[in-house]
């Protein structure tokens, strides 16, 4: 006997052990992953790009909260979509041009728009239709490289066309590359989709030699291509004093926007929202203060977090806790009201089901009293009003033995007083059928 104490005290020591060591496994584990990764990686574009230059300026925002950023360079957003979408990625995020597809069964979705990215056709000296890409003939053209969101705009232009554009030289220069041709003569004209901040583009605007071609009818290139949008540099925009440019300038733009994959780190979406309202919420000539970053015109599935950070202003928190720990109660408050909507309701209907499922547990022998009822009525011998006084018995039985929580014992109380009006009955019974003398002794339950 004491053996098997001994083996028993034991069997519970071990179950306690692996118990504890199992409580704090999971705490460790749930513990780490509020913890967020310190690096993140960003698929950019080329040096001297502006997508380059903004992701340079995410980088240093985002050491301040001890994260790596790792910039990838790139041909630009067409490669971008796929080291962050395609099956090889190696970035978490990235910045792609409005327009460039990401495949809808890939695991990323939109942070934010960012900024506009104009289609800018640049030329010197006299250049016949510029603004018309379906009739560029024989013309040297510095229009992006292969990957680049430039030539993906170009290319879609030539599809509204109707035609390629096969007969001209396209040179696979971008940024100042594309400016420096364009100026010493190697380019007929230049092309750029990139913001008007773009440090690459604020020389030709200031150059009065250098001519910015307003696109001929952009309101149909709006309904042909659904990614674009126009937008105006308005006479005067570039040199207020010089009056340069002499007139409005009528451009297509492309949204860009901040893309990531659904695995990124809460906090670290919650980091790069706010690194994307310092870097995009200042006006330029085509947009206005705090335009930038939105969640409009992103043309692919939002990331929740992202969505519900662009809709508030930075929580207060951030001045007493870690942003980690801010960014976890962030995403716990994503799933806080779809889960009241739930439980609110819910709450109020558990008290009913409880009670319910109490009273039916006295109430489904209820069916056997009325039998025994109704069979009471038409009893004829002794035999019968012994069976069923025995059933009767029986139910009594079952009733008492019901285990249930102190406000509800009322129910099995009733049923009682129920029985006893039916063995009074039965006890009638045998009255009429046999007489006060002449009846059978009563049987006990």
């Amino acid at each position: 006997m004491r053996l098997e104490r001994l083996d028993l005290t034991w069997v519970k020591l071990l179950f306690l052990v692996a118990l504890t060591v199992a409580v704090l496994v999971f705490v460790y584990k749930r513990v780490m992953a509020l913890l967020p990764p310190d690096a993140v990686v960003i698929a950019a574009g080329s040096q001297g790009s502006a997508y380059y230059g903004f992701a340079d300026r995410y980088r240093q925002i985002l050491a301040r909260d001890g994260i790596k950023v790792t910039i990838l360079e790139t041909a630009g957003s067409v490669e971008n979509a796929a080291r962050v979408a395609g099956p090889d990625a190696d970035a978490d995020v990235a910045f792609l041009q409005g327009g460039v597809p990401v495949p809808a069964d890939r695991p990323v979705s939109a942070l934010a728009a960012t900024f506009l990215e104009p289609l800018w056709i640049m030329h010197r000296g006299a250049l016949e239709t510029p603004a018309d890409p379906a009739h560029w003939r024989n013309l040297r053209i510095a229009g992006g490289a292969e990957g680049s969101g430039t030539r993906f705009v170009i290319d879609a232009l030539a599809g509204v066309a109707g035609q390629g554009l096969e007969s001209n030289t396209f040179l696979p220069l971008g940024g100042d590359q594309a400016g420096a041709a364009l100026l010493s003569g190697e380019a007929d004209a230049s092309v750029f989709v990139a913001p008007v901040t773009a440090p690459y583009l604020q020389p030709l605007f200031q150059d009065t030699t250098v001519t910015t071609a307003s696109i001929r009818d952009g309101t149909a290139l709006t309904r042909q291509l659904p990614f674009v949008r126009q937008a105006t540099i308005p006479r005067a925009g570039f040199d207020y004093a010089a009056e340069h440019p002499p007139a409005d300038i009528d451009l297509i733009a492309m949204v860009g926007r901040l893309v990531a994959r659904d695995n990124l780190h809460p906090a670290l979406v919650d980091r790069l929202i706010a690194a994307a309202r310092k870097v995009h919420s200042s006006r330029d000539l085509i947009t206005n203060e705090d335009e930038f970053p939105s969640e409009m015109n992103v043309a692919m599935p939002m990331n929740p977090q992202a969505a519900d950070l662009l809709k508030k202003p930075p929580s207060p928190l951030y001045r007493f806790l870690p942003y980690w720990i801010v960014a976890q109660v962030n995403s716990f408050a994503l799933l806080l009201v779809p889960l009241l909507v739930v439980v609110v309701p819910l709450m109020r209907v558990l008290p009913g089901l409880y009670e319910w499922q109490m009273r039916s547990r006295v109430y489904r022998r209820y069916p056997e009293l009325r039998d025994i009822e109704r069979a009471a009525g038409n009893a004829s011998d002794a035999a019968e009003l012994e069976d069923l006084e025995s059933r009767l018995g029986d139910v009594e039985r079952e009733v008492s033995k019901l285990s249930l929580p102190m406000r509800y014992r009322e129910y099995a109380y009733t049923m009682r007083v129920h029985i006893n009006l039916v063995r009074q009955q039965l006890e009638r019974k045998r009255r009429q059928l046999f007489g006060d003398e002449d009846a059978p002794p009563e049987p006990t339950s």
